[in-house]
């Protein structure tokens, strides 16, 4: 096995920037008392709206008990937090947690990093337990989540418990959205925010959300955004917006329903790489999703959640030549879980099954169908300090045959807060519609698909210790590495267009950090480093867009008078590849970037407000996420939060 990579020697501007994130934090470290940590592990600053609701999380699949107990390395981020760091959305949220990196797709939807992987797909996202990703492309549209409406966010590093869905090489979000207990006496029958946001390029955006309390004990629930973006560049306009309405109640014998309706709308420029720019190429996307849920408890110690949903898709793609194409996208699911524990917490059974079918037509590669016929089984035991976990799960996939899925862990505690995990599993990612056949989301004029391809087989494991000292801090080591037989790989060909291959193998391993320290009751700092190296095999290359070094440091704070909250984040991302030949004409270049946060609470006519200013990317580095796409500098967005 090759070794760890070593450090990078000193970057440009790391001085001038650690001196000027210095300046910036200084005086909150100096101002006595000290501020306070404005997040959940330690924080008890700014308390959550007093107006608010009773919430409930939704408990069925126990994410909360499992990520605490069980040997899977996880992240998450509850509802207090979200609001203390006042997330504007589900991508900002995502993007504020260890180890994780979220970057806008030119289009809609967004790629998600874990763990420092470059892999376009990989990662699967749940919602309330029903699987959001599209078979059309690897991202995952977000936009049409309101942040309002979620309770937690749960991230699961790789290798994931198979129990938890097929798709899931790079990793797993649950998102579990909120609702509102029939049991318990609310403090106040109708809930109602309203958002306003400006910033630079034109930026607006609002947004309204209200919660009702019905006198059956049920909660409805209706959220409304609309937002307008104009880009640094030509055609990278955006116009969007979205409606959620959700119902939950209570049935007889313990049963829960919920029900939720969702559309999204979005019309936007795609203005291509640098060097091969599409000023007059443009996309419109409509999306409609249903989602039920029904769960309850199965005996004493048993629980169940069954999940029926559906989407509609409709794009309509515009190239730089004129053409138009258009694509529908027609998705419907069912899927059921059970949960076991026996009475005396030893044992636990967690079972899934799905049965989907997407139906796809599009003007340029006709008509494809995929049903994915899947069931998954883990077992976990403990005894005294110990718990040992194995799952095994198989997905009968239309078009791609079987698909085997494995997973093992053990967690030990060893005492006096230290806790040892180590993790092995065995995966398979199908290729996209988008990787075979190209109906792709705005990309006409950069990418075609490739029939031929065949799915990647994924190897993966990680090992590592953590370390807690009560509330005060956490410390996290983990050593990880994954083996892909078949990679999917991009080439970049002389017409500037972009094509995937399977390739023979490649592997990628590396060290992460994770820390959290809470100075005092009034500062809290979070850092993550990645520290990896990566390589296809047939060619010595290393990975797309798999950088060498990754670190996140996050100062979190509340001043003393005024509650004033502030937040300011240092990321450093080492310089990478967007294609598979490693051309060094096509190379990203290391970056630095320093974002800062304020949100100021108040009282606005007898309501509960906040004003907020985000400023992003201090220094204007000249940087690029994707090739070709340059980040556009210095920006700002500006609002208030009205809760009433």
């Amino acid at each position: 096995m090759p070794g760890l990579p070593a450090l990078p020697s000193p970057f440009p501007l790391l001085l001038r920037t650690i001196t000027c994130f210095g300046l910036c934090c200084g005086a909150l470290i100096l101002a006595p008392p000290l501020v306070q940590a404005a997040h959940d592990h330690g924080a008890t600053g700014h308390s959550a709206d007093p107006a608010m609701l009773e919430t409930m999380v939704v408990t069925a699949d126990r994410l909360g008990e499992y990520a605490e107990n069980n040997p899977a390395m996880v992240e998450v981020m509850g509802r207090k937090e979200i609001e203390n760091r006042n997330m504007l959305s589900v991508e900002e949220a995502l993007g504020g947690m260890a180890g994780v990196e979220v970057k806008q797709s030119m289009g809609v939807g967004s790629r998600i990093s874990i763990r420092g992987s470059g892999k376009s797909g990989g990662v699967l996202v749940l919602l309330n337990g029903r699987p959001l990703n599209s078979n059309q492309y690897g991202s995952v549209d977000l936009a049409g989540i309101p942040i309002e409406t979620i309770e937690s966010i749960t991230v699961f590093k790789p290798p994931v418990p198979v129990w938890l869905g097929s798709g899931a090489s790079e990793g797993a979000i649950s998102i579990v959205t909120k609702g509102i207990s029939g049991k318990k006496k609310a403090s106040k029958r109708h809930v109602s925010k309203l958002r306003g946001t400006v910033g630079s390029y034109g930026t607006f955006e609002a947004s309204a959300s209200h919660q009702l309390q019905l006198d059956s004990g049920a909660t409805a629930m209706g959220s409304a955004t609309g937002k307008h973006r104009d880009g640094k560049r030509a055609n990278k306009d955006l116009d969007s917006g979205s409606f959620l309405v959700h119902w939950n109640g209570e049935l007889a014998e313990n049963r829960q329903v919920e029900i939720n309706g969702r559309y999204f709308t979005s019309e936007s420029g795609s203005p291509g790489p640098t060097d091969n720019p599409t000023p007059d190429a443009r996309q419109s996307y409509d999306k409609a999703s249903f989602d039920s849920r029904l769960s309850g408890l199965a005996g004493a110690t048993g629980d169940y959640v069954l999940n029926l949903y559906g989407d509609t898709i409709e794009v309509e793609d515009k190239s730089q030549s004129g053409m138009i194409s258009t694509l529908d996208d027609d998705k419907v699911g069912l899927k059921g879980e059970y949960n076991w524990n026996d009475e005396a917490d030893r044992w636990a059974v967690r079972t899934s099954a799905l049965l989907e079918h997407d139906d796809l037509d599009h003007t340029l590669s006709g008509s494809h169908q995929r049903t994915i016929a899947g069931l998954g089984l883990q077992a976990d035991r403990k005894w005294q300090d110990w718990t040992l976990t194995g799952g095994a799960r198989g997905d009968q996939v239309s078009d791609f045959g079987f698909n085997p899925g494995v997973s093992t862990g053990v967690n030990h505690v060893l005492g006096a807060g230290w806790v040892f995990k180590a993790n092995l599993g065995h995966s398979v990612n199908i290729p996209t519609f988008g990787q075979l056949y190209q109906p792709s989301h705005g990309s006409i004029d950069q990418t075609r698909g490739n029939p031929d391809l065949d799915k990647e087989k994924i190897l993966a494991a990680d090992t590592g210790l953590e370390y807690s000292w009560g509330k005060t801090g956490s410390f996290q080591m983990t050593l990880f590495r994954s083996d892909t037989d078949d990679p999917i790989l991009y080439q970049r060909g002389a017409d500037l267009i972009y094509r995937p291959i399977n390739g023979d193998s490649a592997w990628r391993h590396g060290i992460e950090f994770n820390g959290t320290y809470s100075f005092s009751q009034r500062l809290g700092l979070d850092a993550n480093l990645i520290v990896q190296d990566s390589e296809v095999e047939e060619t010595g290359k290393e990975l797309t867009y798999t950088p060498n070094l990754k670190g996140k440091l996050t100062l979190l704070a509340t001043l003393p008078h005024g509650e004033t909250r502030l937040e300011t984040t240092l990321r450093y991302t080492g310089r990478q590849y967007s294609e598979m030949d490693n051309i060094k004409a096509q190379r990203l270049d290391d970056y630095l970037t320093v974002d800062c946060k304020a949100t100021q609470p108040f009282k606005l006519a007898g309501l509960q407000a906040e004003w907020f200013f985000n400023l992003e990317n201090l220094f204007d580095i000249d940087y690029e996420i994707h090739y070709g796409y340059p980040d556009e500098g210095i920006r700002f967005l500006t609002g208030l939060n009205l809760s009433f």
